[in-house]
């Protein structure tokens, strides 16, 4: 990435990431409450003062959605804990979006979810701790108007929430999040059933653990899910493989406390 001064990026910067195919862009908060954007094409850009597209609080979590790069959508807090975004389109690039002007107000501690949904009505899902510390669901359809949808239960304070839409015919949601006992549970969505508790089982692990997730196809017909988290020093990973759920091979050193974005 470009070789952004220790000093310009705010310590533990909440990381969000979207990508159409090899070409990506990483949203980052810079030590003034900015969000920047970096991006890769071929090589890594951006990254500076320049690329700054929206202001948020300090130590604002960022989460964000992207249809092929052509509409991105970057999620972040406002200083009175408001969820607010920013859209870029490719007609005219960035602009403030409509979510902020609902004023759905979070836990001053909530951390940010968001997903892209290819079925009919609700084109985006985004998830935050709420007062109660329950994760709360929102949604906006194709007329722009956000709405609040479900609520997914108690959660731990402070907690990280990770999303991913499997790529099915039909919307399909799982939805990580960490519980009261340190725990991560999974929460799972399809019309069918409409929400319920998933069958993943992971490890307990320090509180307020980073928490990233990703689906991918792993055969024909086979889907593939991993859930990335931190535990000590080490980031560490959970495979679903279509049957199963087994510790994955990942093992990565990292800074105690580090955040975790990422794509597949």
């Amino acid at each position: 990435m470009p070789s952004n001064g220790a000093h310009d990026i705010v310590f533990r910067t909440s990381i969000a990431a979207c990508n159409s195919n090899s070409r990506l862009r990483v949203y980052m908060q810079d030590v003034l409450g900015k969000i920047r954007e970096s991006k890769y094409e071929d090589k890594w850009s951006n990254g500076t003062e320049k690329n700054v597209i929206a202001s948020a609080k300090l130590y604002s979590p960022v989460a964000c959605t992207s249809s092929e790069l052509d509409n991105i959508r970057v999620y972040y807090l406002s200083t009175e804990n408001i969820m607010k975004d920013m859209a870029y389109d490719k007609s005219k690039g960035w602009h403030e979006g409509n979510l902020g002007k609902k004023r759905f107000m979070t836990a001053p501690y909530s951390n940010l979810a968001a997903c892209n949904l290819k079925g009919p009505g609700m084109t985006i899902s985004v998830y935050c701790q709420i007062a109660d510390n329950t994760i709360q669901e929102y949604g906006v359809k194709d007329d722009g108007n956000w709405e609040k949808m479900s609520n997914l239960g108690l959660a731990m304070p402070g907690t990280d929430i990770a999303c991913t839409v499997l790529k099915t015919s039909e919307p399909k949601i799982r939805v990580y999040f960490q519980h009261m006992e340190h725990g991560i549970i999974e929460k799972c969505y399809d019309n069918k059933h409409g929400w319920y508790d998933g069958a993943a089982k992971f490890p307990k692990v320090q509180p307020r653990t980073s928490i990233a997730c990703t689906s991918y196809m792993a055969g024909s017909e086979t889907l593939g899910i991993r859930v990335f988290f931190n535990a000590a020093n080490m980031v560490l990973e959970m495979v679903y493989d279509g049957m199963s759920w087994t510790e994955g091979h990942f093992h990565a050193d990292c800074i105690p406390g580090t955040q975790i974005a990422c794509i597949s």
